[in-house]
Order: structure tokens, then C-alpha cells, then sequence
């Protein structure tokens, strides 16, 4: 039912209790017909203005409620953002640490290709060794380059998620203190 036919069928019920209830009374007591009226005048005056209230209730609580849904999907949204840079984030630390877990292994490997270049006579094996050393050692630059980059999008990306973690506080804090109103007498 809807809020204007429940206020509707609410006023329809007062102004028919305050007919009967004012007939009735009449009838058991022998006032004068002007006491009656005035009694009469009041009590719709009253319920006039009961009725007005309670409209004036309802819409608050439309809008209240309005406000509080709005306020739900902003946090809901928000907090799916705020994973989705969390996730971003981890993802760029195990890449950091993937970089450098294999960096040494590199290192090692242009070492010991280095050591190997030194004790090998033979000329086509020293140029297979030269050109992994060559090689190994551009790798490690690109390994250099990549931990750049991926430090700086870590730098970036936790910015964003600090950015975002606050919008979402600040969207908690407006529906806390949205609950806290619709709490209050």
C-alpha cells in the first residue's frame, strides 16, 4: 500500500471516529447542541493536525530512507574500488618479489658463465658463452628496468588505494551518522 493511501485511509478513520464519537457522546448526555459542535470543531482541528504530522513523518522517513539507500550503494561501490586496488596492489608486490628472487639467480648465472669463459679453449664454445653472458646481462637490465617500473605502479597504486580507503571511511562515517539521526526521537 502505498504511503499516500495509507495516510489517506488513516485521516478517512479519524474524521469517521470523531462523527461518531462526538454523536454518541451527545446522545448519552444532554448538552447543548453548540458544546457539541465546539467539541466537534476541535477534535477534527486536532486530528486535522495529527494527520498533517504524520504526513509530515512519512515524507522524512521516504527520504531518509532514499538517502540511506544511496548511501549503501556509494560504500558498496567504494569498497569493490578499494579491493580491486588492493588486489592490483598485492599482484605488483608478488611481481616485485618474483623480480627479485630471480635477480640472483641471474647474477649467478652470468658468473659462472664468466668463470666457465675463462677456462674454455675452445674458440666456438667461448663465443656460445660470450653471447650468454651477453645476453644474461641484458636480461638482468630489462630485470632492472621491469623493478622500475613496477616499483613507480606501486608507488601510483598505493596512493590510490590510500585515496579511496578514505572516501570509503568518510562514506562509513555519513551513514553512521545517517543511522545515528533515523536512531534519534
Amino acid at each position: 500500500m502505498s504511503l499516500k493511501r495509507l495516510t489517506l485511509v488513516c485521516a478517512l478513520c479519524l474524521v469517521t471516529f470523531c462523527w461518531v464519537l462526538p454523536t454518541r457522546a451527545q446522545s448519552q448526555t444532554n448538552k447543548p447542541a453548540e458544546s457539541t459542535e465546539g467539541d466537534r470543531d476541535q477534535t477534527l482541528k486536532q486530528l486535522l493536525t495529527e494527520v498533517r504530522e504524520l504526513r509530515l513523518a512519512i515524507q522524512r522517513a521516504a527520504v531518509s530512507n532514499t538517502r540511506f539507500q544511496m548511501l549503501i550503494e556509494r560504500v558498496r561501490v567504494q569498497q569493490a574500488h578499494v579491493d580491486a586496488l588492493s588486489r592490483q596492489l598485492e599482484n605488483i608486490h608478488s611481481q616485485v618479489a618474483d623480480l627479485k628472487a630471480a635477480k640472483p639467480q641471474m647474477e649467478q648465472q652470468i658468473k659462472d658463465a664468466e668463470d666457465l669463459l675463462d677456462r674454455t679453449p675452445d674458440p666456438n664454445a667461448h663465443a656460445e658463452l660470450d653471447s650468454r653472458i651477453k645476453g644474461g646481462k641484458a636480461n638482468l637490465a630489462r630485470f632492472a628496468q621491469e623493478d622500475e617500473r613496477l616499483r613507480s605502479r606501486e608507488t601510483a597504486v598505493d596512493t590510490e588505494l590510500q585515496t579511496a580507503q578514505a572516501k570509503l571511511n568518510e562514506l562509513d562515517s555519513q551513514l553512521d551518522a545517517l543511522m545515528n539521526e533515523l536512531k534519534a526521537p
